[in-house]
């Protein structure tokens, strides 16, 4: 059986893109290697992350995130059993001013979370949409 966390959380300090972008791409690589699925998006200097996979997997995963010293205010959205991966692959990705609006990225990413149960997909996906407008 999957396992999903999902949570929010603020960039300890203004990141320049570059230090966005290297965290995207670390985690990106680390999560695809593990075989951990989900999505990480940036924006006005928060976090929101979407990873599942194997429970022992995600919930360690999850430990070293909450005390990663970049971020603080970690707020947990779900933690849950999940009978269908919502994610064939881990994607990250910075959402700016040029993105934040873009009707197909949003479709995109509520899409993934439609294996969710009805009560936390619905909660996702307000936490998401009022994440990326």
């Amino acid at each position: 059986m999957r396992y999903a966390i999902s949570y929010v959380s603020t960039a300890k300090k203004e990141m320049s893109e570059k230090e966005v972008g290297e965290i995207l791409t670390s985690s990106e690589e680390y999560n695809n290697e593990k075989n951990i699925t989900g999505l990480l998006l940036f924006s006005d200097g928060n976090f929101f992350q979407v990873i599942e996979g194997e429970e022992e997997k995600v919930k360690d995963l999850f430990e070293t995130i909450k005390h990663d010293e970049r971020h603080t205010n970690v707020i947990k959205l779900f933690e849950k059993p999940i009978y269908k991966p919502a994610f064939d692959g881990y994607i990250s990705d910075y959402v700016t001013e040029n993105t934040k609006y873009n009707p197909a990225k949003l479709k995109d990413y509520h899409l993934h979370l439609e294996v969710l149960d009805s009560k936390t997909r619905h909660a996702v996906n307000n936490v998401l949409r009022a994440f990326i407008y």
